[in-house]
This record gives C-alpha cells, structure tokens and sequence, in this order.
C-alpha cells in the first residue's frame, strides 16, 4: 500500500482545500481556452477543455455516449464544494463496440481532477489507455499518462512499446522530483509520462501529453482495418479476468478510495469504483 498516496497515484495534499474556498461548479460549455490568454494569478487550471476534447473525439469517431445510471452520472460531495461528473462512450466499428471510454472529471473552487480509461472488450488485442491529471489552484499537481498491457499478447506488445516510445520523449521535460509508486506502473512498459507540480503556463504541454496518447490510441486501435480484425475474435474470459485483476488492483491499491469516500460517502464510492469506473467490460 501507499498511504501518502491518494485517488490513483498521487499525494493527498494536491486535493487540500482551504475552508474559506466557495463552491464553484464551472460547466463543461464555454470552458475551452484555444486563443484565450492565461492569466496565472486570477484563474485555476481547468481541465474543462480535455473533457471537451474528448468528447470531440468520441463523436469524429462515430463512438456512442452510454447512458449510465443518474446516481454515477452526477453527483455532488458531501460538503458540497466539488462536483463529480462521469461519462462513458462505446468505442465502435461498423457499429459495434471494441471498448468502453470512461472519464470521471471533479471539479469546484480551485480544484480540478480528470481521470480518464480506455478498456478494451478484447485486452489480449489491446491495450489500456489511462490518464489521471491534478490541479490545485494555478498549478497542476501532478499528471500521469500511459498506454499500459496488463492482458496484451505477442507482437502487439512490441507494437504499443514502439508506439508509447515515441511519445515519451516529446513530453520528458515536464519536471518530475520522484517515480511513481511501482504498482501504478507495473503493467506499463516504462513510456509513461508523470510529471508534478507544472505550472499553469505549461497546461498546454500537458493538454498535448493526454491527447497525444489518446489520439495514438484511437488512431491505431479504433482505425477500419484494426478495429474489424478485433471484432472477429470471440470474446476471450481468460483475458478480460486478467484485465478484471488489473481493475482491481488498481481499486485495493489505491488511496483514493478513502479520499473520494470523505468527499461522496463511503458506500457510493464503492459501488461507483466496481459497477462504473473499474467495471468488466461487458462486450
């Protein structure tokens, strides 16, 4: 376990707030910054222009926004200062779908947090694609981004290493002081990018890392002639069991828990851990 570390990776004073901070809850619309100036000392960060992103590129891709239960979709913190937003999109082909996307985005006052999976329907085939961003104020403190293959198999491995390796370098200025906990990274193939405490006038490099792993995700694994071969396979238990203990993993080592069952109630975040964010996939 890693008591000093909070939601997925990182440390629990990133989300601190002080008692004088009002409840603020910026909506997704109207939020994307493309040619507006950053003033460093009269706005937070927001993450507000990647869920947009995202959504840009769910809809460009012809994917489908899955209805999910209204108690996950929406749901406001017990002291009613941050705001939780989650969605989920079908990543298809030829209409049918080979992975679920699925973003939980909180946010309110000066804190803003993104957390981002791409699980696949046939792990052995592809990879995870997960992204987890930080802010406090006018600083993002800390952003992780990777492609991991807790269930890949034969050259595909070699292929996401080669893809993953030559994104790595694009974003290894970023300032780091310290690795990430061995067990966020144990299924990854050692082209991650974690970085902490970036300031705001680096955002944009930041904005670039997730989309850059993103749009390199989808455009091999979500294009025509990839994306039919995967249909073909037969849904494979042994591999989605294997990315199900990833999932899991994932929840038992993760502090988070405890922070988000302060902010959401304990009984909430356990069922929105298993039946939303960290679910099998079904497909």
């Amino acid at each position: 376990m890693y008591p000093n570390f909070t939601f997925d990776y990182f440390p629990a004073q990133y989300y601190s707030r002080t008692s004088t901070e009002q409840s603020t809850f910026p909506s997704f619309a109207g939020q994307s910054r493309l040619g507006t100036p950053r003033s460093l000392k009269s706005h937070p960060v927001s993450f507000a222009h990647l869920v947009q992103e995202t959504k840009t590129r769910m809809l460009s891709h012809l994917n489908r926004c899955n209805l999910i239960p209204k108690h996950y979709a929406q749901r406001e913190s017990l002291h009613g200062k941050m705001l939780l937003e989650a969605t989920e999109w079908s990543i298809q082909i030829q209409g049918l779908p080979i992975a679920s996307l699925r973003m939980v985005y909180i946010h309110g006052g000066k804190n803003e947090i993104i957390n981002t999976w791409i699980f696949p329907n046939r792990p052995s085939r592809m990879p995870v694609y997960a992204a987890e961003l930080i802010a406090v104020s006018d600083a993002i403190r800390v952003a992780f981004v990777d492609i991991q293959v807790p269930a890949l198999e034969g050259s595909i491995v070699e292929d996401t290493s080669m893809m993953t390796g030559s994104l790595a370098p694009r974003f290894a200025s970023l300032p780091c002081n310290e690795a990430p906990p061995f067990w966020a990274i144990q299924e990854s193939q050692g082209n991650f990018t974690y970085a902490r405490n970036v300031p705001a006038v680096d955002l944009p490099t930041i904005e670039a890392c997730y989309l850059a792993y993103m749009d390199a995700y989808l455009n091999h694994f979500a294009c025509e002639d990839v994306g039919k071969s995967i249909l073909r396979l037969a849904r494979d238990e042994d591999a989605l069991n294997a990315l199900l203990s990833y999932q899991h993993h994932h929840m038992e080592h993760s502090p988070g828990n405890k922070f988000l069952s302060k902010l959401f109630g304990s009984d909430w975040t356990e069922a929105f851990m298993r039946e939303f964010l960290f679910e099998k996939p079904q497909g």
